[in-house]
């Protein structure tokens, strides 16, 4: 029994069995969450330490994370000159945060930013998360036209965060009986470029900014030949603020910089997150064409309309500088594209050799899906493990390979997002061949593996006799 006047200390967090972990945070953090990492197998561990590629976990298992932190982790685990620079901002007791002085970290790290970017993508402003990042870039668009225009484009399957302003802008339907959202917001087909139009035309005169994602990366769904392309043209022609949600593909996930430079394109407005911060920093940022920003935010009067406590914090920014660096200094956007032409091609084989098992494969750089054909007749086994409405089959059918990922063959994976038949592999920009062959062999051994041989283990927890 939990007593709620126990008091503790580092030294007992780090000591915590894992009993005790979970009790604790069934009773303060979330039950929910809790009885869902119990059904992938995940509650009774914890990472004792990380480094590079692997996760090291309490009962002495070495776990070959294929996730890289999903897409957060674009240098793997700790990487020393990441640990060297945060070290060193304390070592030195550089000022950490001040409103009363201007910060050459961010000056630099906005400087680096815009020379990484096309055209007069100049002006950035760093927060803390990839959805405080949209909304900031959604007041922005708002402001550029004062107000007079309030309207904004989404499209569906996008996910943009789950603040109230993000979410409004994401297909979370799920979401959208419980919370307030924005008004004016209107939703479109991915991909649909007469759909833009229409809306475009029915919202001339309302509409300030198209919020989009130049590859859905939580699903992993990629656009039509040249549809971004005409979406460019149409926000032009219509001065409709473009935004380019970079947060999960950006930082060479894709094989390149931005997702959106395979597009031959340049938004107005890119916001970006996860990888930015080298693994260690909670930094994001959104970077805005010098008109617009001028327009929105450049006059003295403004100038601090949109702010927050903990932007521009220094061991954030001297992070973020230094993660810049080394994926410019490694070439690791040049070798996302060439290894994850190579993982491409090892995963389409499974899905010729496992028809029965892969639906489907897609991805461009180190951003892989697996996509699988739901199991029929799991459909009351389904029912007796979620007691919710919004659990599928197809639910179930990923849980149920994840599990056997890392249960038996220390390999961890993650699910696409509302695609929980879509098995994700996102792995840092560091892995080399064999670990994606490592990676591949093992899902092979799982999608051979007969389904009620899965089904048991899920079921009892227990690790899969090879």
């Amino acid at each position: 029994m939990i007593d709620k006047g126990n008091w503790y200390k580092l030294e007992d967090a780090e000591k915590l069995p894992p009993r005790a972990k979970n009790l604790l945070m069934r009773r303060y953090v979330n039950p929910g969450m809790v009885k869902l990492f119990g059904l992938l197998g995940f509650e009774e561990v914890w990472a004792s330490s990380a480094e590079g590629m692997y996760i090291t976990l309490n009962d002495g298992r070495r776990i070959l994370d294929m996730t890289g932190g999903n897409g957060v982790l674009g240098l793997g685990h700790n990487h020393p000159r990441i640990l060297s620079v945060r070290e060193k901002i304390a070592r030195e007791k550089r000022l950490e945060i001040c409103k009363a002085f201007l910060s050459p970290y961010v000056a630099a790290l906005a400087a680096d930013i815009s020379s990484l970017l096309p055209e007069d993508l100049d002006y950035s402003f760093f927060c803390n998360s990839g959805a405080e990042a949209v909304e900031g870039a959604l007041k922005t668009a708002e402001k550029c036209y004062g107000g007079s225009r309030k309207g904004l484009i989404y499209t569906d399957h996008s996910f943009h965060g789950k603040t109230h302003a993000a979410m409004s802008v994401s297909s979370l339907d799920e979401s959208r009986s419980y919370f307030q959202l924005l008004e004016q917001c209107y939703r479109v087909p991915y991909g649909s470029i007469n759909a833009f139009k229409e809306m475009i035309e029915k919202h001339r005169q309302d509409v300030c900014a198209f919020i989009v994602e130049a590859i859905h990366g939580t699903r992993i769904i990629f656009p039509p030949e040249g549809y971004m392309r005409e979406v460019r043209d149409i926000c032009t022609k219509n001065e409709v603020v473009l935004i380019l949600d970079e947060i999960y593909t950006g930082f060479g996930r894709t094989g390149y910089w931005f997702a959106f430079e395979a597009e031959g394109i340049v938004p107005d407005i890119v916001c970006y997150s996860k990888a930015f911060g080298g693994g260690k920093a909670s930094i994001a940022g959104y970077t805005v064409r010098r008109p617009i920003f001028l327009r929105a935010y450049g006059s003295t009067k403004d100038c601090m309309m949109h702010s927050s406590t903990f932007s521009g914090m220094t061991e954030e920014c001297a992070t973020a500088i230094e993660a810049l660096n080394i994926f410019k200094e490694e070439g690791l956007i040049e070798k996302s594209r060439k290894l994850g032409g190579y993982l491409g091609e090892r995963l389409s084989a499974l899905k010729i050799k496992y028809p029965e098992r892969v639906n489907d494969v897609r991805g461009r750089g180190l951003l892989w899906g697996i996509e699988l054909k739901p199991v029929f007749g799991l459909n009351r086994i389904s029912k007796n493990i979620f007691s919710e409405d919004n659990q599928t089959l197809a639910s179930l059918t990923g849980a149920i390979v994840l599990a056997a990922l890392f249960g038996r063959y220390n390999l961890l994976a993650y699910l696409g997002f509302t695609r929980r038949n879509l098995i994700v592999f996102s792995p840092a920009l560091i892995v080399n061949r064999e670990e994606l062959d490592k990676a591949v062999s093992v899902l092979e051994e799982v999608l051979k593996t007969p389904w009620p041989v899965l089904i048991s283990s899920f079921l009892t927890k227990r690790t899969i006799k090879p």
